[in-house]
């Protein structure tokens, strides 16, 4: 189940002879509302999200395998199913198309971010990439804060596939599933018993990396980002 579906602590039970949905908006985040009725309308959820003129927005129902659906005004949901329904608010007056992973994703804004994405597929942040799938395989990556649009035609296609990226340290090889690593990553992969100590600290030196920083050095509360056949040193002194 997609991880932004889900919240154990929802019963769905009335809550003081009320019922409790939750409405988000575009980038999937998500408040709860209070509404009287066991049954409410797509009109309801747009008057309780504050969505007025009604014609300029459009609601989706989130489902629990994370599929969108539009909701029309007139349509109704029964609140007195176990957990608390969904919903997503757009300011928009048609619904686009995407592919994420194969499957069909109907959202209702021109434009969507990588960060959004992930949300979509359930999957963690820091540890996937997204890729659009462009045709005749000139795939490019879309970063989390990158909008994409999606009015051009046809429906764009999306695949997320896990960080993993190869480095070394101390010549040794390493795999890494983030593309920013700090510098307690670091030493850690050269010394995975170290811990921060008053006797000994650890000097890291780097190169080959990314145009953002392609050589240098870290100190404690640093971050660096990596990119394949990234090369660290790094070494324990003693402070005695």
């Amino acid at each position: 189940m997609n991880q932004y579906l889900h919240d154990s602590s929802c019963s769905g039970q009335p809550l003081h002879g009320s019922y409790e949905i939750l409405v988000g908006d575009q980038s999937l985040q998500f408040a709860s509302k209070i509404v009287d009725d066991p049954v409410v309308t797509g009109s309801q959820i747009l008057i309780s999200a504050g969505a007025s003129p009604a014609s300029e927005f459009l609601v989706f129902q989130v489902f629990s395998d994370g599929a969108l659906e539009v909701l029309r005004p007139e349509e109704a949901v029964d609140l007195r199913n176990v957990g608390v329904e969904k919903f997503i608010v757009f300011q928009s007056d048609r619904s686009f198309r995407i592919f994420l992973n194969e499957r069909a994703i109907d959202w209702g804004a021109t434009r969507i971010s990588g960060a959004t994405i992930k949300k979509l597929a359930g999957v963690q942040i820091d540890s996937f990439e997204v890729w659009f799938d462009a045709a005749g395989g000139h795939d490019r990556q879309i970063d989390d804060k990158e909008l994409v649009d999606l009015t051009t035609p046809g429906a764009e296609r999306f695949i997320t596939r896990k960080i993993s990226i190869t480095i070394k340290v101390n010549s040794r090889r390493r795999e890494v599933d983030h593309r920013i690593l700090t510098y307690w990553d670091v030493v850690k992969l050269a010394y995975p018993d170290a811990v921060p100590s008053d006797q000994v600290i650890y000097s890291i030196d780097y190169g080959s990396g990314p145009h953002q920083n392609p050589n240098g050095s870290m100190v404690e509360g640093q971050t660096v980002i990596v990119k394949e056949g990234m090369k660290f040193y790094v070494t324990p002194t003693d402070k005695s």
